[in-house]
């Protein structure tokens, strides 16, 4: 490589998440989890959300019953935070609300994390967590 060039960098991610129904998924995602519409198809076919300045997720419809399912069973989706029970304490309030088994409040994992976790309306699985 010549001096001149710079490395490649890869700055950020955004995993791609099939949803049911996008605008509940935009919903939950900016109402429950704080998160910012940066982008609504205006057929709703898609959306992006942003939280932080590197932090997104496409959420994309989809029809298809086994994708969802797998989805739900098999994809998680991990958020590396700072201030961890600061966020949870933030978010908290409307947390609560979710129903039964889609939240657990934070704990300290045996691999050194601690983490709490949220399943968005389709069941996909959000990890937050941070170092202890």
């Amino acid at each position: 490589m010549l001096e001149t060039e710079t490395q490649p960098v890869i700055e950020s991610a955004m995993t791609i998440v099939p949803v049911s129904d996008v605008a509940r998924s935009v919903a939950f995602y900016t109402e429950t989890l704080g998160f910012e519409t940066r982008f609504l198809a205006e057929d709703a076919s898609l959306a992006i959300v942003m939280r932080e300045p590197a932090v997104g997720l496409q959420l994309l419809h989809c029809d298809d019953p086994k994708a969802l399912e797998a989805t739900a069973n098999n994809i998680a989706i991990y958020f590396h935070v700072r201030g961890l029970d600061a966020l949870y304490e933030d978010l908290r309030a409307k947390l609560e609300t979710l129903p039964q088994g889609r939240l657990r409040p934070p704990f300290d994992q045996p691999y050194g994390m601690r983490e709490f976790h949220v399943k968005d309306p389709d069941g996909c699985l959000l990890f937050f967590g941070e170092e202890v």
